[in-house]
């Protein structure tokens, strides 16, 4: 390979265009670079980014005889690029079900939808820990606040992609806490201690790091003072990503940069320079998905410091080395043409990944319902009773209210709220309905306004869903019973009606599962 060759393959890059054109040929052609990044302005419908990655892939074999990593951020909730339908569950909805075999499954099923339309390589699972109750810019991304159920629920959702032959990147290392500032916007310092970081942060990042060699990890642009005194962004830092992460953590796989091009790290240097400066410390890959002009300047820039020493030949061959590990790992994927197409009317879906959402739903139930504390309960298989009290079913999401009222085995009156309801819509409609129980579903900031505002006596014989985060609905609560399940499935309401009479008994702790 030539040195322009070598170099091209340590950048993951991002272009403005949903199809291949004049200047992205010329681009590929000159500079060669080893990996591409798309994002919702590279993507119109599955079929035309499905025949983007296909001219991706030609165009880099084409102009380096090698494959392309190809790669897109969908962790499932909010941060999702393509359509899937149902909708993807965010991170803390699969965490809340404790179950690593759903979470593998989850990230395999992922992993399949991304294969069918040409991606090799997911920027995900985030490992991050974080307070669903608290400020953590990361908030529901993250699996949860327990370091353990991170690594557990986290590493099976890698294995998961790894089976698809989809290469995870778990980020952002050496984790991100609950730091309310987020590097896309400014400097950020992480100010926990090295001993706090060591028995939360990295936990998760320790599981990860016995997943092998065809895995990549993403660089926090956070700065760290206890892990690298000199106080620069971890992607600058050789303590963080050579000292702890390949040294102490033993880590095999790819390291990989946050955008060079976000405030956290623009404004501490020049984008070419940290292109630079990231490779030298630790980095296999660095990412630049903005500005083709820095792209052109920092891959010159790599050239120079090979040339002149400052970057020795001897480490870019070992990045070099396991660029290549990871591209002939997610290369060996070939789609079996007997297998049904997972794209119909615009969506990505399958029978398998529809079962997939139901369970994960049904746990996130199960373990809101069901203490830990109390295995005799477990232990009892009675069905507790359908309750014969009316319920008055309120909440901004019509599919909410129709699938509950279609699914329950209580009489319901329903009432589709909006942001001009006000606190009379809710106690008129108890009051003139006869309902004995009020179930109120929260959405959003709006919903949940609205439900802070109710008089004390009709809070408390309320029942809250929450399908929105966690914030909008204090841990500590008046209500009678609150349901966390953070993100707004299509039959989440007929899943809280089949389990109703649970919900109710749970109230005084004598309800059961019946297996």
């Amino acid at each position: 390979m030539s040195l322009n060759e070598k170099v091209g393959q340590l950048f993951i890059v991002g272009f403005p265009y949903t199809k291949t054109n004049k200047e992205l040929e010329k681009f590929i052609k000159e500079y060669k670079p080893g990996a591409f990044l798309l994002f919702k302005r590279n993507i119109q419908s599955l079929e035309q980014v499905k025949k983007l990655n296909e001219d991706l892939y030609k165009l880099s074999y084409a102009n380096t005889k090698l494959p392309p990593l190809i790669a897109i951020d969908q962790e499932g909730g909010a941060v999702s690029r393509l359509p899937i339908q149902p909708n993807p569950p965010n991170a803390l909805a699969i965490g809340q079900t404790q179950s690593a075999e759903l979470s593998e499954e989850m990230g395999y099923q992922t992993g399949l939808f991304l294969r069918e339309v040409g991606f090799n390589m997911n920027l995900a699972p985030v490992l991050d820990i974080a307070d669903p109750y608290g400020t953590s810019f990361i908030g529901v991304r993250s699996f949860g606040s327990d370091p353990n159920l991170v690594k557990e629920i986290g590493t099976a959702y890698a294995k998961g992609l790894l089976r698809s032959r989809v290469i995870p990147t778990a980020k952002h290392f050496p984790g991100t806490g609950d730091i309310k500032a987020d590097p896309h916007s400014t400097i950020v310092n992480n100010v926990a201690t090295e001993s706090d970081l060591k028995k939360k942060d990295l936990v998760p990042f320790e599981g990860y790091s016995s997943l092998g060699a065809n895995v990549a990890v993403m660089l926090s642009h956070s700065i760290y003072p206890a892990l690298d005194p000199i106080k620069v962004p971890a992607s600058f830092s050789s303590k963080i990503s050579t000292d702890l992460l390949r040294n102490e953590l033993k880590y095999k796989g790819l390291v990989v940069t946050d955008d060079l091009q976000m405030k956290g790290s623009k404004e501490v240097m020049r984008t070419d320079q940290a292109a630079l400066k990231a490779i030298v410390a630790g980095a296999d890959i660095v990412m630049m998905t903005w500005s083709v002009g820095d792209q052109e300047r920092a891959m010159k820039t790599v050239r120079a410091a090979v040339e002149d020493g400052r970057l020795s030949i001897d480490s870019l061959n070992q990045k070099l080395h396991r660029i290549l590990v990871v591209k002939a790992f997610a290369n060996i994927y070939r789609r079996s043409p007997n297998l049904p197409s997972l794209m119909a009317n615009g969506s990505l879906s399958s029978e398998d990944y529809v079962e997939l959402e139901d369970k994960v739903l049904t746990e996130n139930i199960k373990t809101n319902l069901l203490a830990k504390s109390l295995p005799e309960a477990r232990a009892n298989t009675r069905n507790p009773a359908a309750s014969s009290e009316k319920v008055c079913a309120l909440s901004p999401s019509k599919d909410f209210l129709e699938s509950f009222k279609s699914a329950s085995q209580e009489p319901v009156v329903t009432k589709q709220l909006f942001g001009s309801s006000r606190v009379s819509d809710v106690t008129n409609i108890k009051k003139s309905s006869g309902c004995g129980i009020v179930l109120m579903a929260v959405t959003g900031p709006k919903t949940a306004k609205l439900l802070k505002m109710l008089p004390l006596d009709v809070k408390k014989s309320i029942v809250v869903v929450n399908l929105g985060s966690p914030g909008l609905v204090p841990k500590e609560h008046p209500y009678r019973k609150l349901l966390q399940l953070y993100f707004n499935h299509k039959d989440s309401g007929k899943k809280v009606a089949e389990h109703f009479p649970e919900i109710l008994s749970a109230e005084s702790g004598n309800f059961a599962w019946a297996d």
